[in-house]
């Protein structure tokens, strides 16, 4: 178990955004946490491959080669 220390503005919005979506403020806090750990998964992933000099494409071309369209 985790404990958060942050300061009051940044908790009244979190409390406000909670409220808002009638979720518990600490399942707010789980998914935000959880989105930061997956982004910086995704960067260091991105970094490892740049400093390989491996191919990369961007996400439009990814896309246009599955046929996704936006």
């Amino acid at each position: 178990m985790l404990s958060v220390t942050m300061d009051a503005e940044i908790e009244e919005r979190l409390k406000v955004i909670a409220g808002e979506l009638s979720k518990p403020i600490t399942e707010c806090l789980r998914d935000a946490v959880l989105q930061y750990i997956e982004d910086r998964q995704d960067y260091l992933t991105a970094a490892r491959a740049l400093s390989r000099s491996e191919t990369t494409i961007t996400l439009d071309e990814m896309e246009r080669r599955l046929g996704i369209d936006n």
